[in-house]
């Protein structure tokens, strides 16, 4: 026996409209939170490294020393427990960049010439970055746009740099040789990039001395592990005599805990648009399923008084909502993975790099965490639709066969 549908056609739609419109928003909200935090972390570990192991620390007089000149000890250390990582030993000197007119607050970063700079080079939107490790470079310098804008520089101008060193004023004659813009607030206002060599020079300090060792290019949820390994194998080293000093380990998420803190909070705005969304398909499942009861009780009726079960009658039911939801997800799927896909390639939506420190809404999508939200949606369908499907199965067979 066929159940009738004809008056539930408008409860079908609404319900296969509500599944699609709910699966869209969570896979749309999953594509852009995952994105939005990919990117604010990627930046983050550009411009502060994953793991940064600093200046000899001393406990009993609580003071610490103001450079860094790894060992062959402290790096075999690093690359028993950090293997594969990058290490770049970096100098950040704070220093006031001037012109005839104006002046500005700088850190200036110097860094290892064979490190990998693809981030640095990644955020270039003028000139070229420079060959560090050449001396015809030596007073190169690469600022981002909020500083060339607020001290009108550009590509080739001069610019004096200003330090003070052991409270002596040192200054230097530098050529802007780049324009990097990275959209990242406080980093881009703070954030110059200059000549290790330079920075050591003006410093007064050795070639293989700077104020910080940095580790990089290792997996997010590998950070805190092998920081932990790093401290652990120091403390070792100290106690049998091989390393002479400890060396502080800092990793990218206690440096930037306010931003960690921040995109966690993330998380809860997902998990609360996600039972909303949620709710609201399974109401419109849960409407849409008990339209289709009530048009078809003496059919349920008929069906009982042959001889089927309750439980047979509820699995009817619940596999015609099945069907709906189906339709839904299918529906869903290509809308919410078609407008992902069409952000992700386009760009088409733009942010405020001020407010959002992105100048357009980030997607990524992961495909086995889209895999898990359908199946979630699925099931949380199927135990909703268990409700309505209950209610048909207790309808009374003597009652209904003449119901209108």
């Amino acid at each position: 026996m066929r159940l009738g549908t004809d008056g539930t056609a408008v409860g079908t739609v609404i319900a296969v409209t509500g599944v699609a419109l709910a699966l869209t928003v969570m896979e749309l909200t999953l594509g852009i939170v995952v994105g939005f935090k990919d990117e604010i972390k990627r930046k983050l570990m550009g411009f502060d490294a994953q793991i940064s192991i600093e200046a000899a620390y001393d406990p009993y007089t609580r003071t610490q020393a103001a450079t860094i000149a790894p060992s062959s000890a402290l790096m075999d250390i690093v690359g028993d427990e950090a293997p594969g990582t990058e290490s770049r030993l970096v100098l950040r000197l704070p220093g006031i960049l001037k012109t005839d007119s104006d002046f500005e607050g700088i850190v200036f970063v110097g860094q290892s010439p064979e490190s990998d700079f693809s981030f640095e080079r990644g955020n270039i939107v003028e000139g070229s970055w420079p060959d560090y490790a050449s001396d015809s470079c030596r007073n190169d310098i690469v600022i981002s746009r909020a500083t060339a804008s607020a001290l009108g520089l550009a590509v080739g101008d001069k610019v004096y740099s200003t330090y003070i060193i052991d409270e002596a004023v040192k200054m230097r004659r530098n050529t802007v040789a780049a324009i990097f813009e990275a959209d990242f607030g406080e980093y881009d206002r703070t954030v110059a990039y200059a000549s290790l060599a330079a920075l050591q020079s003006i410093a007064g300090l050795r070639p293989d001395e700077g104020n910080r060792l940095e580790l990089r290019g290792m997996p997010e949820e590998m950070i805190s592990p092998a920081a932990s390994k790093i401290e652990s194998a120091m403390l070792a080293a100290m106690g049998n005599g091989t390393l002479d000093a400890y060396y502080p380990v800092q990793t990218v998420e206690q440096s930037g805990a306010i931003y960690f803190n921040w995109l966690s909070l993330l998380d809860t705005n997902v998990a609360v648009i996600f039972c909303l969304m949620l709710c609201v398909a399974a109401f419109t499942l849960v409407s849409s399923l008990f339209i289709l009861v009530l048009d078809n009780v003496p059919a349920i009726g008929i069906l009982r008084s042959m001889g089927a079960s309750r439980r047979l009658i509820r699995s009817i039911f619940v596999d015609l909502g099945m069907r709906i939801v189906l339709r839904g997800m299918i529906a869903g799927n290509i809308l919410g993975l078609g407008l992902l896909l069409i952000q992700k390639y386009t760009r088409m939506i733009p942010l405020d790099p001020e407010a959002y420190y992105l100048n357009c809404v980030p997607v990524e999508i992961r495909p086995w965490s889209f895999v898990a939200l359908n199946i979630g949606v699925a099931l949380a369908a199927w135990l909703v639709l268990w409700i309505p499907a209950r209610t048909a199965s207790s309808v009374d067979p003597a009652k209904t066969i003449n119901f209108e």
